[in-house]
C-alpha cells in the first residue's frame, strides 16, 4: 500500500481527542529495529548499537531512526515495579530532516481570504498584499487558488499552475476582491478544499496546504466547534492541513484554533494586520520546504496493554492499534504524537508495551519510507528502584497540561470569571514548576536545552497570560450595552484570549 494511501484511510474515522489530563506514575522501556533507514537508540547510545541495522538493538529507553523524516520516541520510565506497574506514556517525535538536499517537493497552496465587510480598509489592502506575497514564494510547477468569501463563496482564481505566464494573472485576480457582506467560513473552506481535489483528481497530488484568513465570528454556513472539527477531519483525509490566521480581537479563536489543530495546521493571531505578509510568506515556503507528505504514526499495543488517552490529536483505533495522522513536516519542523497506556502486572522481567511505525512519503528520494521501533518495558521486584519520568515525556506532557489551562482560563473570562481564570494559570504554574524541577539534569545531553528552553517558554507565556487578565472588564458579559446584547471584554483582555489559544495550539504540536 502506498504512504499516501495509508494516511488517507487511517484517518476516516478520526475522532478528535483535546486536552490532557495526567492520571498516573508513568513507566517505560525500548527496543528499536531498522527498516529502510537505519535504526538507532538515543543520544547517548554507543556507537556500535547506532550503526545496528540488522535486527532488533538491545532493549532501551529510546530509539532513533534517521531519514527523510527523523523519528526519535520514548516511554516514561525504563523500569517499573512488576507488582503494580501502572500507566506510562509513549512519546513520539517526527522531525523533517533539515538537511535533506535535492529539488523541493511541488506543492499545491489554497488560499481562502475573508471578504466580508469587517474587513474594510487597511485590513483589506494588507490581505490583499500578503496573499500576493504567498503566490511569489511559491516555485514555478507549484499549483495555487484563491477564494473570497462572505455570506457567499468566489472563486477568484481556480486552480493555476504557477509559472512566467500565469503568476502575474493570479496576483491580478487577487487584487480584484471586493468587500462584500456577512461570514461564511465553512463555505470558503469547502470550496478551497474543491479547488484542491480537483487539482488531485486532474494527477496533481502534490503535499497540499490551505492558509484560511478571517476577522470575524462566523454567522452563516458551520458555526458550531463540532462541525468545524468534523470539516478539518475530512480535509485531513484528503492530505491538507489548514493554517488558520485570525486578523486583530473579534475573530472566532476557538473556531480557528479547532480546524487548525484537527487538521494538523498552525494558528496565527495578528493583531497588527501589517503583520499578514509576513505570516502568508512564511507559510508558503515552509510548504514548499516539505520533505515528506502522508505521513502516519502507528502504535500497536501489545497484548494486555490499555490504551487510556491520546493527547491533544486526532486519531483512528482499530483493535490494539492507534494510527495518527501527521500529514507533511517541513524541513526542520516537528510534530508529536503522545498516549498514556495502562500496563498490568506481571512477573519481573521485559515486557512488550507496543510497536511504533512511522510511515510516510520520502518527498526528496521520491519513495516511501518507514521507521519502526519495539517498545519494552523492564519490570523488576519489589524494592527495586523504578525510574524517574523520562525528561522529554514530561515537558511534552506538560506541554499539554499548560495548552488546556490556557484554553481553560480563556472559558472562564468568557464567564466574566477572571478571579478564577488567574487562579487557574496559577495553578498550571506551580505544576510546571514542579515538572521542571523533576526534569531538571535528566535530559540527553543533546536535547538539554530544547527542554529548559520549553519550561522557560511555558513559564513566560503563563505569566503573560495571567498579567492580561489583571484588570477586570468594565461591565460584566452579561450586562446590556448600547445595541443590546452582550458588552466584549476590552481590547486587551481580547488580545489575551487570542494570544492564548495560538499558544495552546502550538504547544500541542
Amino acid at each position: 500500500m502506498k504512504t499516501s494511501t495509508l494516511g488517507l484511510s487511517t484517518v476516516a474515522c478520526m475522532a478528535l481527542v483535546g486536552g490532557a489530563v495526567f492520571l498516573g506514575t508513568p513507566r517505560g522501556g525500548f527496543s528499536a529495529t531498522a527498516d529502510e533507514p537505519v535504526a538507532q537508540r538515543g543520544a547517548d547510545a554507543d556507537a556500535a548499537d547506532a550503526d545496528a541495522d540488522d535486527g532488533p538493538a538491545r532493549p532501551g529507553a529510546d530509539f532513533k531512526v534517521e531519514g527523510a523524516v527523523v523519528v526519535e520516541a520514548r516511554l516514561g520510565h525504563p523500569t517499573l515495579p512488576a507488582s503494580a506497574p501502572g500507566s506510562t506514556f509513549v512519546l513520539v517525535e517526527a522531525r523533517g530532516s533539515a538537511d535533506r538536499g535535492g529539488a523541493p517537493a511541488p506543492a499545491n497552496l489554497s488560499l481562502v481570504i475573508d471578504k466580508s465587510g469587517s474587513m474594510k480598509g487597511t485590513r483589506h489592502q494588507n490581505a490583499i498584499h500578503a496573499a500576493e506575497a504567498a503566490v511569489d514564494r511559491l516555485n514555478d510547477g507549484d499549483g495555487v487558488s484563491v477564494v473570497a468569501f462572505d455570506t457567499r463563496v468566489e472563486v477568484v482564481a481556480a486552480h493555476t499552475v504557477i509559472g512566467p505566464g500565469t503568476r502575474e494573472s493570479v496576483k491580478a485576480a487577487i487584487r480584484g476582491i471586493v468587500l462584500g457582506g456577512d461570514t461564511c467560513l465553512s463555505c470558503g473552506v469547502e470550496e478551497g478544499l474543491a479547488e484542491l481535489r480537483r487539482a488531485q483528481a486532474r494527477g496533481q497530488s502534490h503535499v497540499a496546504r490551505m492558509i484560511v484568513l478571517s476577522d470575524g465570528q462566523a454567522n452563516n454556513g458551520i458555526t458550531d466547534l463540532p462541525g468545524f472539527r468534523g470539516m478539518a477531519a475530512r480535509a485531513l483525509t484528503q492530505g491538507v492541513s489548514i493554517t488558520t490566521i485570525g486578523v486583530d480581537v473579534l475573530y472566532d479563536e476557538k473556531a480557528l484554533s479547532a480546524i487548525a489543530q484537527t487538521s494538523n495546521g498552525r494558528h496565527y493571531f495578528v493583531e497588527n494586520d501589517t503583520g499578514l505578509a509576513r505570516v502568508f510568506e512564511s507559510e508558503a515556503q515552509a510548504l514548499t520546504e516539505s520533505v515528506a507528505s502522508g505521513a502516519v504514526v502507528e502504535i500497536d499495543l501489545a497484548p494486555g496493554v490499555e490504551l487510556v488517552q491520546v493527547f491533544d490529536r486526532g486519531f483512528s483505533r482499530s483493535g490494539s492499534r492507534v494510527s495518527v495522522p501527521l500529514s507533511s513536516l517541513g524541513k526542520g519542523e516537528t510534530k508529536t504524537v503522545l498516549l498514556e497506556v495502562r500496563l498490568p502486572a506481571g512477573p519481573a522481567g521485559e515486557k512488550a508495551v507496543a510497536s511504533v511505525d512511522v510511515a510516510y512519503q520520502d518527498l526528496v528520494e521520491k519513495r516511501d519510507a518507514r521507521a519502526r521501533g519495539e517498545l519494552v518495558v523492564k519490570l523488576v521486584d519489589a524494592g527495586a528502584d523504578a525510574s524517574e519520568t523520562d525528561a522529554l515525556v514530561l515537558d511534552r506532557l506538560q506541554r499539554s497540561l499548560t495548552g488546556s489551562a490556557l484554553r481553560e482560563a480563556n472559558a472562564l473570562v468568557d464567564k466574566g470569571q477572571l478571579d478564577l481564570a488567574r487562579r487557574k494559570l496559577q495553578d498550571a504554574k506551580t505544576s510546571l514548576g514542579e515538572a521542571q524541577g523533576k526534569a531538571k539534569g535528566r535530559a540527553p545531553a543533546s536535547r538539554t536545552k530544547d527542554v529548559d528552553d520549553s519550561f522557560a517558554r511555558q513559564e513566560a507565556e503563563l505569566d503573560r497570560a495571567s498579567s492580561g487578565f489583571a484588570s477586570p472588564p468594565s461591565a460584566s458579559p452579561a450586562d446590556p450595552f448600547e445595541g443590546g446584547g452582550a458588552k466584549p471584554a476590552p481590547r486587551p483582555v481580547q488580545t489575551n484570549q487570542k494570544r492564548n489559544a495560538q499558544i495552546a495550539t502550538e504547544l500541542a504540536f
